[in-house]
């Protein structure tokens, strides 16, 4: 159903467009980037489910080839927002399941990137470090940041900080990132303050 209203949508306002007034098109735009967002979250919610169910392995992982692919997907999903992103890894392999790393570092990357969009000059820093026999990744941004008393609140699923016409998004990216900590027997937290950035840590066990 969601592909027929998107799509008869799309074909209204390519065969027919010359006969809508102003009001008409922008309530077909309307209809077109709501059917956009539903679909995205019908994915997020996919994948979220998925999580409890999909199996994990554990296999070496090159970090810097991930993040650097990782990178050029999620800056080509951001209306072509740019950051300076620089890696300080200390270790460049981490033994964890590649799937699940790639879940949780592409939605802290996207998150960096949208919240630090309105800033003069973003910068994005990804660390990797070993503490106490695990493997500590973080990803910190130079963005709007936020409060802390909410920091629990942010990992929970449909939770936004934010209006979605400020920032778009389904709510559910953090959740996702959380979950799939969790598959990995790890953890995550974050540390931010309004208008200070934010970093965001995942701690793996090796």
């Amino acid at each position: 159903p969601l592909r027929g209203i998107d799509g008869y949508s799309r074909l209204l306002l390519e065969d027919y467009a010359n006969r809508l007034d102003d009001d008409g098109l922008r309530f077909l735009q309307t209809i077109r980037q709501a059917a956009t967002h539903m679909g995205t979250l019908i994915d997020d919610l996919l994948t979220y489910s998925r999580l409890e169910r999909r199996q994990t392995t554990r296999v070496p992982v090159d970090l810097t080839s991930l993040v650097n692919t990782l990178v050029e997907q999620v800056q080509g999903g951001q209306d072509g927002h740019k950051a300076d992103i620089r890696l300080e890894l200390e270790c460049t392999t981490l033994m964890t399941d590649p799937d699940a790393l790639s879940m949780i570092l592409r939605n802290l990357l996207g998150n960096a990137l949208k919240f630090s969009a309105t800033v003069p000059a973003p910068e994005i820093v990804v660390r990797t470090e070993r503490r106490n026999g695990n493997s500590l990744l973080s990803v910190r941004d130079n963005g709007i940041g936020f409060d802390m008393r909410y920091h629990d609140r942010i990992f929970e699923i449909f939770q936004r900080l934010h209006r979605a016409e400020e920032y778009p998004g389904t709510g559910v990216g953090l959740a996702i990132v959380r979950k799939a900590v969790q598959r990995l027997d790890g953890r995550v937290w974050a540390e931010s303050a309004p208008g200070a950035g934010a970093t965001f840590f995942v701690e793996l066990p090796q």
